[in-house]
């Protein structure tokens, strides 16, 4: 009796050609990240009219920013969790219904402190939304292509935030701070929605929780039409090296300060951090200072919309230099960005300022698709999940800290000059802290790498043949049943 065709799924996807599935898939997950940016800058674009109809400083707001974030926090850990349990895709449906839910309660709150618990919920929303979707698209991408398809993903998010920048100067002088989350409850809901009808589970995470032989089937049939399937065939990951991260899921988290890493980790936390600080701050209280500086609301919110039309320009430049040219190539962004954001502060004319909001949203918003890029290479395949993920669970540290030290100072009744000196420093420290961190990446990368790698391919030559060997025996047990 002939054993059951086996079928490597990591090579199934490696081998795709793109097409009309990876189109619909990069398109749907795109819009579905709009959504969820344009959520993340809803609070930035209401404030100037919410702090005038509430009657409130400048700096009030600043706990509910930063309340925002640490949802997002939590959200990443526990629907993080939650997305290893019951499936990516099932995870992002959820996070989007909880977004929408608190999206439209916040359009009805009254009381500072009844919109800071409903904006913490909302954060956890997309906290939980943002890593799997990322987690989604690398499990569908060939290895060639992850990074792109992860950027031209994630340049949805960006140019969702600045879309709340349109929204606000068109709708709000009409309808009231409130429709900003009144659209920002209703876009989750519609995209969460039709994921959960007309998109798949991720192919890997099925292959992984076994017992989906027909939906893999489905799913496998449109990544490669050529390939023949029967009723027995298995579907497994052996000879990808993606296996061998599973292989090895316990290693101790204290590895990521083993060896080279001991300074790595270190370092690339910190220029997380930073970055993220600034980052948040620039997003949280861009419309309002600009606004101070003279603007009209509706020209505030639409200069400040250019600074994520800039970062997703700068994500998509930066994109292919980190694979060419490594870590190091981030360092280039930040050190553009410091001067211009100390430059803010001068009065400048609104065209010039319109241009300089661009660039700096090039830098500081780049840089972090840079850091999003860098951050699984400066770990080995055994550990790069983890550090990754440890990785973006520190930065929430600077984007709740960057908004509320933001409140702080504007409560401080600083002049706008000396504010945006200020909001320079720490891209300043990031442009240091990309150099180091691509110094020690150069330096170390490549035979930590190559080790790592070989290790990688005995681990995975290993389950394959365990797997063969496995199937082989329980064909033979059922042809023996048979012939008895």
């Amino acid at each position: 009796m002939n054993s059951p065709a086996i079928i490597d799924i990591g090579e199934v996807i490696e081998r795709q050609k793109g097409g009309r599935f990876a189109t619909l898939l990069i398109v749907a997950m795109g819009v579905m990240m709009l959504t969820e940016g344009y959520d993340l800058g809803a609070m930035a674009f209401a404030a100037p009219a919410l702090g005038r109809a509430w009657h409130m400083g400048r700096g009030a707001l600043g706990p509910v920013f930063g309340a925002f974030v640490f949802g997002t926090m939590v959200g990443a850990f526990v629907l993080g969790y939650l997305g290893d349990v019951i499936g990516r895709k099932r995870t992002i449906v959820i996070g989007s219904l909880v977004l929408s839910l608190f999206s439209f309660a916040a359009a009805g709150a009254t009381r500072l402190d009844h919109l800071l618990i409903l904006r913490f919920c909302a954060g956890i929303g997309i906290g939980g939304v943002v890593p799997n979707a990322i987690t989604y698209m690398s499990e569908f991408a060939p290895r060639r292509w992850r990074a792109t398809w992860i950027t031209l993903m994630y340049t949805g998010y960006t140019i969702g935030t600045g879309l709340g920048g349109v929204v606000s100067a068109w709708l709000i002088p009409s309808f009231g701070w409130q429709v900003v989350f009144v659209i920002g409850g209703i876009a989750p809901l519609v995209t969460g929605l039709m994921l959960l009808v007309g998109a798949p589970e991720s192919i890997r995470f099925l292959t992984l929780k076994g017992n989906r032989n027909a939906e893999i089937a489905r799913i496998v049939r449109r990544l490669a039409p050529d390939i023949v399937l029967t009723p027995d065939t298995t579907f497994v990951i052996g000879n990808s090296r993606e296996a061998a991260p599973h292989a090895r899921q316990n290693a101790p988290l204290r590895l990521l300060f083993a060896g080279r890493l001991r300074m790595v980790t270190p370092v690339l936390w910190a220029v997380y951090i930073a970055n993220s600080m600034a980052l948040f701050f620039l997003n949280s209280w861009l419309p309002m200072l600009i606004e101070s500086i003279g603007l009209p609301a509706q020209r505030a919110a639409l200069v400040s919309a250019m600074f994520q039309v800039g970062g997703t320009l700068g994500g998509l430049a930066l994109m292919r230099l980190v694979d060419t040219r490594g870590a190091v190539i981030i360092t280039v962004l930040p050190l553009l960005g410091t001067p211009l954001v100390a430059l803010l502060g001068i009065g400048l004319p609104e065209p010039m300022l319109i241009a300089v909001v661009f660039l700096i949203g090039f830098a500081v918003v780049g840089t972090q698709f840079g850091l999003n890029a860098v951050a699984p290479l400066v770990y080995p395949t055994a550990l790069r999940a983890k550090g990754t993920g440890a990785a973006v669970g520190i930065q929430k540290i600077g984007a709740i800290a960057g908004p509320v030290i933001g409140g702080m100072l504007l409560a401080g009744h600083l002049p706008v000059r000396e504010l945006f000196y200020l909001g320079a420093v720490p891209v300043a420290v990031v442009a240091l802290l990309a150099f180091v961190l691509g110094r020690l990446h150069r330096r170390d990368d490549e035979a930590g790498d190559d080790a790592n790698d070989r290790a990688d391919e005995s681990a995975n030559h290993a389950t394959t043949h365990a797997v063969i060997q496995a199937a082989a025996q329980t064909n033979t047990g059922k042809g023996a049943a048979h012939a008895a």
